[in-house]
């Protein structure tokens, strides 16, 4: 069997989890390619030059065409565009691509096609029309099954798009109904629910919840720590909040400043991502990491705290919250995503009671109060028993052989 994995980077959380998934189907001795605007890898494992999603500007009479005859998306972008001054979102995707990832030689060669988050780089309609080799599909966030956005939030944020969003989503279901073999995995119950509830994915015959996994030999409690090149003492209670962008709405460090700023002992804050913040609160320190992408430069940040703090919204599986338990560190968040499913409170973490900042705090203040209860070594079983590579390889062979019938 061949796999390709495809996603539009090889960067951020869904990037990151596909090629943790390509790396370790390979490690099993399955044939999996790994396909990203940023990065191919062929069959035999090799790093391979790649032009295929390389900007191409469109001829004089192709653009002439377009101007005279505008297609769906020429008409769309412009609806939206009209739109924009008064939008606020995190991400909006259309189901467009001018690139025709069904006939990358990758996929020509594979006998199955593992989909992630496939922003930008998949036309639904001709995609699915013409593909007809078994596909799968990751859900990484609830794009696939809703219209113009990502997440939940962005949408009732932008009720002045329910139209168009209504219709987008009515054009993808219809798109992915061609499909004729199909399979859906979901690193969360969460996210297969309401991937169920939507019935865009009716058509497929297989639906599976499989977590993501993590590099538990980067990721380990033996992980060297920050604290004495940070001039952390080894008393001081230490919060990481980490995100690819620290002011996401969806992931709530609006909650977090809320919730600081009624904390009355001394505390420091670390904050790993992109921007910088202020706590308005005296007994609360910040000391910015900024933007790292070397797992073990992300490993040792969490080695340094006493619990990752995670308070998003919304969120599937986040990988903090993975790399947080496979180094032994506890997580503070709401109970709510991926995340409910995973946390127990007095175990591997703490869950706030309401999506609020009060009920934040008393969740920070529980787990210092708490916080010799919490045991590295059963928080790092807890993540070698669910997130390994070995288990999520097992899992996700399985499902290829479902629906690949050689």
């Amino acid at each position: 069997m061949k796999v390709v994995q495809v996603t539009t980077s090889s960067r951020g959380g869904a990037g990151i989890a596909a090629l943790r998934l390509h790396r370790a189907l390979r490690k099993a001795g399955v044939s999996s390619a790994f396909l990203s605007k940023d990065l191919s890898i062929d069959f035999e494992g090799n790093t391979v030059e790649d032009d295929f999603f390389a900007h191409k500007r469109a001829s004089v009479l192709s653009r002439l065409g377009r101007k005279i005859s505008p297609s769906d998306k020429d008409r769309i972008q412009k609806t939206i565009a009209g739109m924009e001054p008064n939008l606020s979102y995190e991400m909006l995707s259309l189901p467009f691509s001018t690139k025709e990832l069904e006939s990358h030689p990758f996929l020509k060669e594979g006998d199955l096609v593992n989909l992630h988050m496939v922003t930008s780089i998949l036309d639904y309609e001709r995609f699915f029309s013409v593909y007809k080799k078994p596909v799968v599909w990751t859900l990484h966030d609830m794009n696939p099954f809703m219209g113009l956005f990502h997440y939940n939030g962005d949408r009732e944020k932008n009720n002045i798009t329910n139209t168009l969003d209504q219709n987008i989503l009515e054009y993808k279901q219809k798109a992915i109904s061609q499909c004729t073999a199909g399979a859906l995995a979901s690193p969360s119950q969460w996210l297969l629910d309401l991937a169920e509830a939507s019935n865009v994915f009716s058509g497929f015959s297989h639906k599976k919840v499989i977590p993501n996994s993590i590099d538990l030999e980067v990721f380990s409690p033996t992980v060297h720590s920050l604290r004495e090149d940070l001039q952390i003492a080894p008393n001081e209670k230490v919060l990481l909040f980490a995100a690819g962008s620290l002011h996401i709405d969806r992931k709530g460090f609006d909650l977090l400043l809320e919730a600081l700023s009624s904390i009355t002992f001394p505390l420091t804050l670390l904050t790993l991502g992109k921007g910088e913040v202020e706590v308005p609160n005296e007994a609360v320190k910040v000391i910015p990491l900024g933007f790292k992408s070397e797992p073990q430069e992300i490993a040792a940040c969490f080695a340094t705290a006493n619990a990752c703090i995670l308070p998003s919204r919304e969120d599937n599986l986040p990988n903090t919250m993975l790399e947080a338990m496979a180094t032994g560190t506890p997580v503070i968040c709401f109970a709510n995503g991926g995340m409910k499913e995973h946390i127990t409170t007095g175990f591997n973490g703490v869950l706030a009671n309401e999506l609020s900042g009060k009920s934040l705090a008393e969740a920070i203040t529980s787990f210092f109060d708490t916080q010799e209860g919490f045991s590295p070594q059963k928080i790092r079983h807890y993540a070698e028993e669910r997130f390994s590579p070995e288990i999520q390889t097992e899992s996700y062979k399985a499902l290829y052989t479902e629906v690949w019938k050689p």
